[in-house]
């Protein structure tokens, strides 16, 4: 299968799988094994990262960790920023209130026999109070009341999802690092390693996946419950962005619920969403990044916008730009043999017609 054929054949999966919230452990890992089985025998044997040459970076390098950030940091205002139809979460859920659904609803909360069905999620002592509280009014006035809650409920909804989509780009819990499949691209080179006065990194993450919670610094010190799985993915390329319209609202009402007092109240939500929502990026803008993702996300590591992996010695060689001044260079290159990795100069092919960059093995010092 040739890239192009796997990048294609990924969105398609990706944007057709999805695994409920409330799917059982047989479920998500059956489904998760579909996407796994395509992804990890397409993974590059090489993908790199360009850096530029900062305190930060330097001692990532040395410490041979990778450094991840939530996208809040990214200079793309659009990367990650999910799409959320307001005037669809409006309509659908002012055609609910208007339904014979509610109508049913009031019926049996007047003939009693929905009472049973609230004492679950509210508790009796509590539908016992409001019970006592309706007997001050009219069944017209209980009517009124029931319906303007109703309606208090689709304006609460409506007012959360502007926080809920600038929270996906803060969300400190999950955290990215950026690789692309060409080391020769002058886009790249210019933007992301400094203009050229940076230097790019070479892995090899086939088989990085399956080391699992060992890609966690702080494994030692996590419950059994919550665990870090890193996920290398390809970004999806895409002109529209990624529609997330249906866990919104469901993470929305959830959340509302949770606060009228309603427990173990949580509605079904895509577990992939928070993988998608950091996937999809502007194909006409980005399509020539070629851009890999890592994603971590870890309950360990979100007390900043920024955490660190191991790389776990994927780590493989280390490209230095044409414009790198020479302290960073000989700093650089002290560390790349101690590591034993492959070195390799960046330079302008000025011989040639081409836009070409020339990689050339540099030796032993």
């Amino acid at each position: 299968m040739n890239n192009a054929d796997f990048k294609t054949r990924f969105a398609k999966l990706l944007s057709e799988t999805s695994i409920s919230s409330d799917a059982s452990s047989d479920e998500v890992c059956s489904k998760w094994n579909i996407i796994n089985k395509l992804l990890f025998k397409n993974i590059p044997q090489k993908l790199f990262r360009f850096r530029t040459c900062n305190t930060d970076s330097l001692i990532s390098l040395q410490s041979r960790t990778i450094s991840l950030c939530t996208a809040y940091s990214f200079r793309d205002k659009y990367d990650s920023l999910i799409y959320v139809n307001k005037e669809k979460i409006k309509d659908g859920v002012t055609d609910l209130i208007n339904s014979d659904i509610m109508k049913n609803i009031w019926a049996g909360i007047e003939d009693g026999s929905m009472i049973p069905v609230f004492e679950t999620f509210l508790g009796k002592e509590r539908v016992a109070q409001m019970l006592e509280d309706g007997l001050k009014d009219s069944a017209e006035e209980n009517k009124q009341k029931f319906y303007e809650s109703a309606k208090q409920m689709l304006s609460q909804i409506i007012d959360n999802i502007d926080s809920h989509i600038d929270y996906i780009r803060k969300d400190r819990f999950t955290k990215i690092a950026c690789f692309t499949e060409d080391v020769q691209s002058l886009y790249m080179w210019d933007t992301y390693a400094d203009g050229y006065k940076g230097f790019a990194l070479e892995y090899d993450f086939r088989d990085f996946h399956f080391k699992g919670c060992l890609n966690c610094p702080k494994v030692s010190e996590c419950n059994e419950v919550y665990k870090n799985f890193s996920n290398l993915l390809p970004i999806v390329y895409s002109n529209e962005r990624y529609d997330a319209t249906f866990n919104v609202m469901n993470i929305i009402c959830s959340d509302i619920l949770r606060n009228w007092g309603v427990s173990d109240c949580m509605l079904p939500i895509d577990q992939l969403y928070w993988y998608k929502a950091y996937l999809y990026k502007n194909e006409v803008e980005y399509g020539h990044e070629k851009e890999w993702r890592m994603i971590t996300r870890c309950p360990n590591q979100q007390d900043s916008d920024f955490a660190t992996i191991p790389d776990h010695k994927c780590l493989k060689a280390i490209y230095y730009g044409p414009n790198m001044e020479k302290r960073y260079k000989d700093f650089l290159r002290a560390i790349a043999q101690q590591m034993n990795l492959l070195e390799y100069d960046v330079s302008i092919d000025a011989s040639s017609p081409r836009y070409d960059l020339t990689i050339s093995n540099l030796e032993s010092l």
